[in-house]
């Protein structure tokens, strides 16, 4: 879903007359064009199309993060201008449906590696933004499931969701105050529930700093992995660089810093963790086999994550070295419609000082997602 909200590209324009269909091709032709969005901004947002002319407001200040009728048209809309209607409010909502394969979906090492298995995937995810109690109030709600084929004891569901008021910092920042609650299932019983809370701050104009969120949480993994239920502290920055090598183009970076501070089995599933996950998308087709337009480009995640202890006693404390690249090709406004589709490959290397702690694993998904 990351990816989705990252590369901030729109639905096709709704059928609301020429003018405006042809002002959301000139957008697609050309999607760090300023002037091209305002232009369809306008027109979206004088036919009731909110939604629309915000992602578009967006993709102006990812050009230009100062840019005035952009700033006051997402605070037009959102609800944070003193001119906005009282109780402005947008839900937004976007489900995914698709199939995954995996070479190895039990992440064994290789001597003991698992049978491959298809899986069939599932998202959900609710972003709403109101006025209450005169206050701009955020929440979100994050639902996915995985049910494989013949690893029963692997299938995943998982729903998590959060809420809070949003400060606006002047016209260069807003802060979200979040608490939220999680809850995961494995296979046929509960996996973990968690409480966790934090700040997000965003940023307009901090060149390609976009924002910074910190969070703490404490997860209960009950009686199927006691030793793993602590606290868990992340603090990670986002940035996003437009333009690098071809109009329309986006380089988004994720660095994160992570403490686990697991209480049980003497603290052997303690860690400390450094990761950043990078995603770079070009435009690669417009018009193409009924979609508005065609994206492409590689990813990357690295991490490192330091052990408190090893597995037994006396042995050397555990290092995990975890990348992970791959490649995605994005395909947006399908058939005239919001849908988008995502083919996805990565491997997924764990390379460790225990060797039973090693493997790899390819994986191949096709999702399709659709925004309402």
């Amino acid at each position: 879903m990351g990816l989705l909200v990252a590369l901030g590209m729109p639905g096709p324009a709704a059928a609301q007359g020429e003018d405006t269909r042809a002002l959301f091709r000139a957008v697609l032709a050309n999607p760090a064009d300023i002037a091209a969005n305002l232009r369809y901004a306008r027109a979206v947002e004088r036919d009731g199309d909110g939604r629309k002319a915000m992602m578009a407001y967006e993709r102006v200040l990812s050009v230009d993060p100062a840019n005035r009728e952009a700033l006051l048209g997402l605070q037009r809309l959102t609800g944070v201008a003193t001119t906005a209607t009282p109780g402005a409010a947008r839900t937004d909502v976007i489900v995914g449906a698709g199939i995954q394969y995996e070479s190895n979906p039990r992440l064994l090492d290789g001597a003991r590696s698992g049978d491959a298995d298809l899986s069939a995937v599932g998202v959900l995810r609710l972003d709403d933004e109101r006025q209450l109690l005169g206050r701009r109030w955020r929440s979100r709600v994050h639902a996915q499931g995985r049910l494989y084929r013949t690893f029963g004891d692997g299938s995943l569901a998982y729903v998590g969701g959060d809420t809070g008021p949003v400060f606006p910092l002047g016209e260069w920042a807003e802060l979200r105050t979040l608490a939220g609650l999680e809850y995961a299932r494995l296979g046929d019983g509960p996996l973990f529930a968690s409480a966790y809370g934090g700040v997000e701050l965003g940023l307009r104009d901090a060149g390609p700093l976009r924002g910074i969120d910190a969070l703490v949480s404490f997860a209960d993994f009950a009686e199927r992995y006691p030793g793993r239920d602590g606290f868990l502290a992340r603090l990670r920055p986002q940035f996003a660089w437009s333009g690098l090598v071809t109009d329309g183009d986006r380089l988004t970076v994720e660095p994160e810093a992570a403490w686990n501070a697991a209480v049980g089995e003497g603290h052997r599933f303690r860690y400390w963790s450094l990761a950043a996950a990078g995603f770079y998308a070009s435009p690669v087709a417009s018009g193409i086999a009924g979609f508005q337009q065609i994206l492409a480009g590689p990813e990357l995640t690295v991490e490192h994550r330091r052990y408190a202890a090893g597995a037994e006693p006396g042995a050397a404390d555990r290092r995990d070295w975890r990348i992970s690249p791959g490649l995605r090709l994005v395909g947006s406004g399908f058939l005239e419609q919001d849908l988008s589709v995502v083919l996805r490959y990565y491997v997924d290397n764990n390379r460790s000082n225990e060797a039973d702690k090693e493997y790899t694993n390819h994986t191949v998904s096709l999702v399709v997602y659709r925004r309402f």
